[in-house]
């Protein structure tokens, strides 16, 4: 599930592109990714989810984890929080409520509606490939590779490969959760900088047939190995509390409608 909007992002980096292209510091080096093997098992798939979803859920229950809020309209609360060994690529939290149960809204965004759902919210989105699908310990795992077109002219093609996961956990509260991952299997492509982005969703049960939509997320344009992108991270920080509320505000919209085509 990728719900970051980067309609707004590219339209002030198409201002600053000079600035960011050549402003090398401000890029990430770091490496990213749960590093798998050329054949892959369901069993380190699994791993990987649990280890970032045990992550980004304690980071959510942490008394001493101080979320800065970055914007809040609408309804929609987006925060910021500094990642301990990784400052450059922070955690961002949305929530809001939505005009849909659980059920609905994780059905809207499972990996098999994206060819529909995607475009909707994303005006870059090109398109998305599996690679196989996955069972262990009851859960339901999908291996992917989702691509961006070529942005406003400025930026090239970007994909990340993950692995998609959905469930229901306790009290009705249903999850799912895109983990990137990087094996042999799924090698780079021509054209297309490997970005990162790990995304967990909670989905809680709200009055009247809504959801309280809790996503946590960590996303890096640039490639996830150190070799280029052109993305200033202080540009993506700077920017997300306005890009990450249209995209949650976006996701509202489609879920109004399909709710009013119901009835």
């Amino acid at each position: 599930m990728t719900l970051i909007d980067v309609f707004v992002v590219f339209l002030i980096l198409n201002a600053v592109a000079i600035a960011a292209i050549t402003d090398e510091d401000s890029r990430s080096t770091t490496f990213r990714g749960v590093s798998l093997p050329s054949v892959i098992d369901a069993k380190d798939l699994y791993q990987a989810y649990q280890d970032i979803q045990e992550e980004y859920h304690s980071k959510l229950q942490g008394e001493d984890n101080e979320w800065k809020i970055l914007n809040n309209r609408q309804g929609v609360e987006v925060s910021l929080l500094q990642h301990p060994a990784d400052p450059t690529c922070p955690y961002v939290k949305m929530t809001a409520i939505m005009p849909a149960s659980p059920q609905e809204c994780w059905d809207f965004l499972q990996l098999d509606q994206w060819e529909t759902t995607m475009p909707l919210m994303d005006p870059f989105y090109e398109g998305v490939d599996t690679y196989g699908d996955y069972f262990f310990e009851g859960m339901n795992m999908t291996v992917a590779r989702k691509r961006t077109k070529r942005i406003l002219g400025i930026l090239g093609k970007r994909d990340f490969v993950f692995v998609s996961v959905g469930h229901k956990g306790e009290n009705e509260v249903f999850m799912s959760g895109t983990i990137s991952v990087v094996t042999k299997s799924i090698p780079r492509q021509r054209d297309y900088t490997r970005a990162f982005q790990d995304s967990i969703a909670f989905y809680r049960p709200h009055d009247k047939n809504q959801t309280h939509l809790t996503i946590i997320c960590r996303l890096d344009l640039n490639d996830s190995h150190g070799d280029g992108g052109y993305m200033p991270m202080w540009l993506y920080v700077k920017t997300i509390g306005t890009t990450a509320s249209r995209s949650i505000l976006n996701l509202r919209r489609e879920l109004q409608r399909l709710s009013e085509t119901k009835m």
